[in-house]
């Protein structure tokens, strides 16, 4: 994680060094005509860390999270300017997390899956323009609340066993590769960090982060 972020760190500042040089976004001209309604639909892979309760459960089984999961999502944005733009977005999440029993009982484990749904808002800056390829920088609010869980494994885990927030909100930063197809559809890779702001499990003393990679479909109108 922090290598992306060191990624993310220097393309801005080539990005910010290169202003001068930047070209008009692919298809716009100065006359272009604000706001822009854009609408967009992303799926990718989620890698948690601390995930899980750190601590043993008494009787000595060991935690554990379950990587990769997925999410997917849909969002609308408003386009204010050349390179500023707000977004919301609706986001399916998927956590899973186990108890390994292995250690003392014919039990090899048990998996808690969690279903979240997400509301976040998204500010995204556009940095480098060049031809039919856009690079945003996106700093994000994040709202997200359990919808479901149940326990796998056809084990009847005591509920005392069962730690996940029902809500938490976060922060994250993502960069947005954007290739545009047409003038009016695109393609887009996004790197994403997710920091929480409590952890993901009373008693935790490690941060509850989250490391994303999205590809999706943008259309503009």
């Amino acid at each position: 994680m922090k290598k992306i972020l060191i990624v993310l760190i220097v393309t801005i500042a080539f990005s910010m060094a290169g202003n001068a040089q930047t070209t008009q976004p692919n298809n716009q001209s100065a006359e272009t005509d604000y706001p822009i309604t854009t609408i967009g639909l992303s799926g990718g892979l989620d890698y948690n860390t601390n995930a899980y309760h750190l601590a043993p459960t008494s009787n000595g089984g060991k935690y554990f999270s379950e990587n990769p999961r997925y999410n997917i999502g849909a969002d609308v944005g408003i386009q204010l300017t050349k390179r500023l733009r707000p977004r919301f977005e609706m986001k399916y999440v998927n956590v899973k997390y186990g108890i390994d029993w292995s250690s003392f009982s014919n039990i090899d484990k048990t998996i808690v899956n969690v279903d979240y749904f997400d509301f976040n808002f998204r500010l995204d800056f556009l940095l480098l323009p060049i031809k039919k390829f856009e690079l945003f920088i996106s700093p994000a609010f994040k709202y997200e609340f359990e919808t479901g869980n149940s326990v796998l494994n056809n084990y009847n885990m005591p509920i005392d066993l069962i730690h996940h927030p029902s809500s938490i909100i976060g922060g994250g930063i993502s960069g947005i590769f954007k290739y545009n197809i047409t003038e009016h559809f695109g393609v887009t890779l996004t790197p994403e960090l997710t920091y929480f702001v409590h952890s993901f499990a009373t008693g935790n003393d490690k941060p509850y982060q989250r490391t994303s990679y999205n590809f999706g479909f943008e259309y503009k109108f």
